[in-house]
């Protein structure tokens, strides 16, 4: 028992180590782990740069329905299984989980954490998209607004929050977005 006490500030102690740019939001313990961890990074500058640069685009020729619409289909085609639409304030929220490793990667390593303490690997995802819409300075223009955050779970539970700031993931919804307004069927 004393030395179990004797761990406990060291615990404590450990999780205080996270990287200047990392906040924990739970701490599941590194010496006894009691719980999962949740980690929400913050983006560099270099990251909120080009977050900047990708997050907005113009829709022309589109009233605000037909935006709201046409960004449904959009995150339908791009794979997202749970959309939202708020139509009174022009916001759309869209999630998609994506699985990273195979069944038979992930049973594996079950398996193996049984017998071995393996430390935790990247298995799914879920990606989240808040798209905010208003109308423009002409008319039938519609002014967007994207935020995608990424957040990684590992195979024990722990995650990874991560504002995505890939251009071309952004360029990619835009595109959907003209596309469907485009291919209204």
């Amino acid at each position: 028992m004393k030395r179990i006490f004797c761990l406990l500030p060291l615990t404590f102690c450990l999780a205080a180590w996270a990287a200047d740019n990392e906040q924990i939001q739970g701490q599941g313990g590194r010496v006894l782990r009691y719980s999962s961890t949740q980690v929400r990074v913050e983006p560099s500058s270099e990251d909120v740069r080009n977050y900047l640069q990708a997050r907005d685009a113009r829709l022309e020729g589109a009233s605000a329905a037909a935006a709201l619409q046409a960004g449904r289909k959009a995150f339908e085609r791009l794979g997202y299984r749970r959309v939202d639409v708020d139509a009174d304030y022009g916001v759309i929220r869209a999630e998609k989980d994506e699985t990273l490793i195979s069944e038979a990667r992930q049973v594996l390593r079950g398996l193996l954490k049984l017998k071995f303490p393996l430390p935790g690997k990247p298995d799914h995802q879920t990606t989240e998209v808040l798209l905010t819409m208003r109308p423009g300075n002409q008319p039938r223009q519609m002014l967007l607004r994207a935020n995608i955050r990424q957040t990684i779970w590992d195979s024990n539970g722990n995650s990874r929050t991560l504002l995505c700031s890939d251009q071309a993931v952004y360029r990619q919804l835009f595109g959907q977005l003209s596309d469907a307004l485009a291919r209204p069927n």
